[in-house]
């Protein structure tokens, strides 16, 4: 009798718990229910980039509030004067109190190949910084780019300056473009450089131009009288150097 009386209790305690338990879960449910109608029913806001970064950094800050400003943190100028998150900080395990940052994000490159190539030719020049936008336009425009500027100014070393400052024309490029007294363009930064002489050069090749002879107007406007027949083939011979250069490499890459 004694073991029947106890075998009843502990099916009945077993009986309460998952009672218990289910009474719980029901209320979990309804909280989670009312949660989501009220997240429905909430207006929408428009995504906030900045507040979210202060609110990640704010949580870091109170599980570490030994730590009264984040160092690690590695932040990336963009071309405006907003600065851009570009690193993740993480916490070591084995020292909870101590912060590390890794690498800034690569940006992505749209012709890894056409990069790599741009890229060991103007290493160690002023025209290095113009590799990414460079890399970004077609691979006929970019050879060309490439191809002119180390024979119009040496990949930068030889470039047009104004009241002192660097023009960032390294292609002998004459627009309406904030002109120095020579008449020389004078760009604000590299990315403008590439935008307006890449699209300058892109316009000419639309209209034909795929070799360095067919792209001469770039040295002589519209007809070449006034140049001798020397300086023509020489700037011909000098932009086909590293003209072919990349075209031959990534022709070579897509076999």
């Amino acid at each position: 009798m004694k073991k029947d009386s106890n075998s009843n209790k502990k099916k009945l305690k077993l009986r309460r718990l998952e009672e218990a338990e289910k009474s719980r879960k029901k209320k979990r449910l309804k909280k989670l229910a009312v949660a989501r109608m009220a997240l429905a029913s909430a207006p929408k806001k428009p995504f906030n980039k900045k507040k979210i970064l202060l609110a990640g950094l704010f949580a870091l800050f109170l599980v570490n509030p030994a730590v009264p400003f984040l160092p690690a943190l590695t932040l990336n100028e963009g071309s405006n004067a907003e600065k851009k998150c570009a690193g993740i900080i993480y916490r070591n395990l084995a020292n909870p109190y101590r912060l590390y940052a890794v690498k800034p994000i690569p940006k992505k490159i749209a012709n890894p190949v056409l990069h790599k190539n741009v890229s060991k030719i103007v290493k160690g020049t002023p025209m290095e910084k113009m590799t990414d936008a460079i890399a970004n336009r077609d691979e006929t425009t970019a050879a060309f780019i490439v191809g002119i500027a180390m024979k119009e100014s040496k990949f930068g070393k030889f470039s047009p300056k104004k009241d002192g400052k660097e023009c960032f024309n390294y292609w002998g490029y004459r627009g309406k473009e904030n002109t120095t007294k020579s008449g020389y363009s004078c760009f604000d930064n590299p990315d403008h450089a590439i935008k307006v002489v890449g699209d300058r050069i892109a316009r000419i090749v639309k209209q034909g131009a795929k070799t360095p002879e067919q792209m001469i107007s770039w040295k002589c406007g519209s007809t070449c009288a006034g140049h001798s027949p020397e300086s023509v083939d020489k700037w011909i011979a000098d932009v086909a150097i590293n003209y072919y250069r990349i075209q031959d490499a990534i022709k070579l890459a897509k076999k």
